[in-house]
């Protein structure tokens, strides 16, 4: 064999072991890599809901139709649907309400534990304190927040104008026809499903899916260069999901607790995302306790 010959085959073989040795090293890197494996200590369920009483609807998008909650057949689903999620075993119910109105949420808990006030019509109510009296929770746990606007957004007079300055109206509402689809789609379902089958589409994957698009199309492309309107306004929507998540975290206290979450639906699909991201929680889906 020539001398050229024999180099070429030497510098192969060199190559091939090289790669070998990388191989066996990505190997043991990913059998080394220090993955957080702890066994999950909680367990958590985030039940989104639309607002049963839409006076305290204070979302961007208000329901024309609405679903009746006090007809006689949607108090019996609601009361067989507490009954279903009684096989969650909560420890503990998080509600959508700020902490500064923990008073007035003791209050009327404590007088519907004792028989001297009649259920209104707020998801909390409905579900949060039927659910709490099965138990005998001691209370319910107010977790909501609304951190401050960012200036960027504070300043904007007119999101139109803004918009066209940047020459940004087409992205802006690049998604206009498909998110209104969308949203006219679940207000108009609410005067055809019964309160049962709209809890669990509302909950269900597809409707995950889709409400997070909702938040991440059109809006969030809004502003460039040293002003970012519309990551701005997203991350808001980030930054106060994120808060609420801590003060969830927070009511685990105890060993194996059980915390049932009942939020407006806008807020499932993120505190879903950051719960699965913690290794001490496991995540519960209403469709598990209602078939």
């Amino acid at each position: 064999m020539k001398l050229k010959q024999l180099l070429l085959v030497i510098c192969w073989l060199g190559t091939q072991v090289w790669v070998s040795v990388q191989a066996q090293d990505l190997k043991q890197a990913l059998q080394q890599f220090p993955d957080l494996k702890e066994k999950p200590a909680h367990e958590v369920l985030v039940l989104g809901s639309f607002h049963f009483n839409r006076k305290r609807d204070g979302s961007d998008v208000i329901s024309k139709n609405h679903l009746d909650i006090t007809s006689k057949e949607n108090q019996r689903q609601i009361q067989e649907l507490v009954k279903k999620l009684k096989k969650f075993k909560p420890t503990r119910i998080a509600v959508e309400w700020r902490p500064k109105h923990m008073q007035r949420l003791d209050s009327l808990y404590k007088k519907y534990q004792k028989g001297q006030w009649k259920l209104g019509k707020h998801e909390s109510f409905q579900l949060g304190f039927r659910l709490a009296k099965m138990f005998n929770h001691a209370k319910l746990y107010p977790v909501d927040n609304r951190p401050p606007q960012l200036p960027s957004v504070n300043k904007l007079e007119d999101i139109e104008k803004y918009a066209a300055s940047l020459d940004q109206t087409k992205l802006l509402h690049a998604y206009d026809k498909a998110n209104k689809k969308y949203n006219g789609y679940l207000d108009n379902l609410q005067t055809k499903l019964y309160v049962r089958d709209y809890l669990l589409l509302l909950n269900s994957p597809k409707n995950t899916t889709r409400s997070k698009q909702l938040w991440l199309t059109g809006l969030v492309n809004l502003g460039v260069g040293d002003s970012y309107v519309g990551a701005d306004l997203t991350g808001h929507w980030f930054q106060r999901n994120t808060r609420i998540f801590v003060n969830i975290r927070h009511l685990a206290q105890q060993k194996n607790e059980r915390i049932l979450v009942i939020y407006g639906n806008a807020h499932k699909w993120i505190l879903d995302e950051l719960f699965e991201a913690a290794p001490d929680f496991k995540v519960r889906q209403l469709s598990e306790f209602i078939k």
